[in-house]
């Protein structure tokens, strides 16, 4: 049999073992990668003892199979770290992330760079070794095994906060120890005769470059694959296909090309495509998508891991008492710099009020909980593949690297649980308690009456049927009222959470069903996100807030009016004016399940009370929201109307095509008609696709003839009025002119409204009206605030213009002079009566 068809059967009945190691480990109560472990420890050492006496057969056949004789680090870093890495970043919380970011960064870089200096003085000051060579074996044990803890973490049911910290840390842990490696290795091998204190200076700049340097690249990177993968959204195998060569790319471009961080790039790949990935690739192609890489980041975890510790047996050969002794200053030094991080570090975060609080159990967790695995073994690989490091100092790294790991896996991995079982981290808290019981009581009592039913349906005993009833019953004694037991302001909180949990769901459901675009679902996901933390930090009132928020206008709106305003460049407001439209209409109608999905379960599990404040949430969102429609629908009706004509007929289109699964899964038509169906269904939504456009009605001659002030005139003449005066929008709430600023422009109303503050007292001017002509006329500073009370078109006249228009059309000057001169008098006569109010 040839040596490939050898290695790929070596292979598979490796990840066939693999598998069955699961339900052992379950059964053993032991970490699956503490047996995986075991495993590769164990075939290094059959590999080692087969090699020495020269035993043929399939078991050394086997072992020498998967080693091809040699196993190599670049084999290990480039073919399945950047898997691990980019499958990690797939799935992790980036919303969350970012709300752990300060404590997440401390941990991953802070706390790598503290550890690579703490083990390094440690070591140099008891070893004969230099510092940058003990600096180097500091960072190789920096890197922590995101697979081993989080594997823990999840079977004895973690909190979902430390999770993530430790999801945060363990992924970009491992691009700043690699980085710092890299770092290292080449001042080592730079020729400063070892120590390489002659580059040692742009050390600190290099370890920036590389890993700025990856991180950025990551992002364009991530950004560019989405615009390349538009054209694979009807094809869901494309679309997946597409993402399994991506980390690969990132990876070798970024190392080979661009001499930055490779894995910092694949990191940020990954969060890149997995935080905006679920509304830019279909529907089909995520579910593919999680599935494929979900199973290839388990093959991968568990095969670097494997080939990985089948070189310990092989590191451990030759290691002598003087490095055991190493090897615990190695261990107090390593779990010190982490304690420093954590109980030095983080609470100075917190006093900064740029990082959330960290209670001492879950920094006990993330002490203990600090596992190391196959990166380690890696770089300790890699090390000892340097010809240029010598012999003496690849021993000290690669046997203290491995003792390491191993401390970690069969002391800290197998204690862990107690640990967490110890601090209390793995039971419900007395809220979640509550909720649990509540859940179990409606269940329960729901689960008791059908019995009844179906013994009655087929004609059972009544007694039996009520006796099995009875037993469910007993069990809801204490269960109902419990979550009532609970501060109402609590259980409001939880609710507020739920819903917010809730309208995440809608919203991901009703972009499945393209009911609505990508860029409306990307903002009313970050919406949501708000309105959870919002509840989570502040309970209603921060909820409200940040609701309030939400129908606000964001920077990226107002930068398109600045565009419109200074370039005349219409089309970005144009666009995000039809996404607010589209996203008012959406949350409307999320608002509204919402308000039923409250009715229905919150009333239920969290009582009458607390579901009527509740709905009185939800009805004060509800009101704000159809208040901003009403305002776009009065400035923009036709637009409006086109608008809902295109969503009717997109709900309608998916009516249509859920009516053909239907027939297809009755089998009343073939599977040839359902796809031409289908593909007629395709083409409709495709018609669908561009929005309607919208035109802001920012003609000047149209706003022109709208205003009285310019009636009457001939068409010539609103022909020359019209080269002087400039369009502009506003918006709700937005200051357009500032007392005590110089003026040099004033303001024609043509829609809308605003509302001028001056000398203590406010007054409104609508459709007709103008204001700023003050400052002008006397070249002076303005006398008022001027804000936007509705959405606005206005048109703007310079004082040079004015002069030009006043030259053409004195009549025109003229009234304008009066309207000033009667506003100056009308001031003069309210800043003297409030004087004389003071005076009293």
């Amino acid at each position: 049999m040839p040596d490939i068809a050898l290695a790929v059967l070596a292979i598979s009945v490796l990840i066939v073992l693999v598998a069955l190691l699961q339900p052992l480990a379950t059964r053993l109560s032991l970490p699956h990668s503490v047996l995986i472990a075991g495993l590769g420890i164990a075939l290094g050492s059959v590999a080692s003892v087969t090699g020495a006496i020269g035993t043929g057969g399939p078991l050394s056949e086997f072992t020498h199979a998967l080693t091809g004789g040699e196993i190599r680090s670049e084999a290990i870093l480039h073919i399945f770290l950047p898997i691990l890495l980019f499958e990690a970043g797939l799935h992790m919380d980036v919303r969350r992330m970012m709300d752990e970011m300060a404590p997440i960064l401390t941990l991953a870089v802070v706390a790598v760079l503290v550890c690579s200096l703490v083990v390094g003085v440690a070591l140099w000051g008891t070893s004969s070794h230099g510092l940058l060579l003990c600096l180097l074996l500091g960072a190789i044990v920096a890197t922590t095994d995101p697979a081993a803890v989080i594997g823990i973490f999840r079977d004895a049911g973690a909190p979902r906060r430390l999770t993530i910290l430790v999801e945060g840390e363990s992924l970009l842990n491992d691009a700043a120890a690699i980085t710092l490696y890299i770092v290292l290795v080449g001042l080592l091998t730079s020729g400063g005769g070892g120590h390489g204190e002659a580059d040692a200076g742009g050390a600190p700049l290099l370890f920036l470059r590389f890993f700025i340097g990856g991180a950025l690249f990551g992002f364009v990177a991530g950004r560019l694959a989405f615009m390349v993968m538009r054209p694979l959204n009807r094809y869901p195998v494309a679309e997946v296909a597409f993402t399994l060569a991506l980390p690969y790319i990132a990876y070798i471009v970024a190392e080979r090309y661009l001499h930055v961080s490779g894995v910092v790039a694949v990191v940020t790949v990954a969060l890149v495509v997995g935080s905006t990935g679920r509304v830019r690739i279909s529907a089909e192609g995520w579910e593919g998508l999680e599935k494929v890489w979900a199973l290839l980041g388990f093959c991968a975890s568990t095969l670097i891991f494997i080939f990985a510790a089948m070189l310990v047996p092989e590191f451990l050969r030759d290691a002598t008492v003087e490095d055991g002794v190493l090897l615990l200053v190695l261990i107090v030094a390593a779990f010190a710099a982490r304690a420093i991080v954590l109980w030095g570090l983080l609470p100075v975060l917190t006093w900064l009020k740029i990082g959330q609080p960290i209670s001492t159990p879950y920094r006990v967790v993330i002490l203990w909980g600090g596992l190391r695995g196959a990166v380690t073994l890696a770089l300790a690989l890699a090390v000892s593949e340097n010809p240029l490091l010598g012999a003496e100092a690849t021993h000290f790294v690669v046997v203290l690297a491995t003792g390491f790991v191993l401390w970690t896996l069969l002391i800290n991995a197998t204690t862990l649980r107690i640990v967490m079982r110890w601090l209390g981290l793995n039971a419900l808290s007395a809220t979640e308690l509550a909720l649990r019981d509540r859940a179990l009581h409606q269940a329960r009592e729901g689960i008791a009456e059908r019995i009844e039913e179906i013994a009655a349906e087929q004609h059972l005993a009544p007694e039996v049927a009520k006796e099995a009833a009875e037993a469910y019953r007993s069990r809801l004694s204490g269960l109902a009222s419990r979550p009532f037991m609970l501060d109402p302001k609590e259980r409001e909180r939880m609710g507020l959470m739920a819903l917010a949990n809730r309208e995440r769901d809608l919203v991901v459901e009703h972009f499945d069903q393209k009911l609505m675009s990508r860029r409306t679902t990307v903002d009313l996901l970050a919406q949501v996100g708000r309105l959870h933390d919002a509840a989570m930090t502040g309970g209603r009132a921060e909820y409200l807030t940040a609701a309030s928020r939400n129908i606000g206008f964001g920077p990226s709106f107002r930068l398109a009016i600045l565009l419109q305003r200074y370039t005349g460049w219409e089309a970005p407001l144009s666009s995000r004016i039809a996404d607010r439209l589209e996203m008012l209409k959406v949350s409307r109608m999320m608002i509204e399940m919402l308000k039923r999905h409250a009715e229905a379960e919150m009333r239920r599990l969290l009582g009458a009370e607390v579901w009527q404040s509740l709905d009185a949430v939800l009805t004060t969102r509800l009101d704000a929201v159809v208040a901003a429609i009403e305002a776009w629908r009065l400035q923009y009706p036709d637009y409006e109307r086109r608008m809902s004509e295109r969503f009717l007929r997109w709900a309608a289109l998916r009516l249509e095509a859920a009516e053909y699964d239907e027939l297809r899964n009755q089998q009343f038509i073939s599977g040839e008609i359902y796809e031409d169906l289908q593909r007629d269904v395709g083409r409709l939504y495709e018609t669908l696709q561009k929005r309607p456009q919208l035109d802001l009605g920012l003609s000047t001659a149209e706003l022109v003839r709208r205003l009285p002030f310019f009636q009457g005139l001939s068409e010539e003449r609103i022909e020359q009025i019209c080269k002087l005066l400039k369009p502009i929008f506003a918006v709700p709430g937005e200051a357009i002119v500032q007392a005590g600023e110089r003026g040099d422009t004033m303001y024609f109303i043509s829609s809308g409204a605003v509302e001028i503050g001056r000398g203590g007292r406010k007054f409104r001017l609508g459709r007709g009206d103008f204001f700023g002509e003050m400052a002008v006329l006397i070249s002076g500073r303005r006398t008022a605030t001027v804000t936007a009370i509705a959405f606005c078109k206005l048109l703007a006249l310079t004082g040079r213009d004015l002069q030009a228009l006043a030259s053409a059309h004195p009549d025109l000057r003229r009234t304008i002079t009066e309207v000033a001169r009667a506003r100056s008098t009308e001031t003069e006569r309210t800043i003297s009566a409030l004087g004389e109010e003071e005076a009293v």
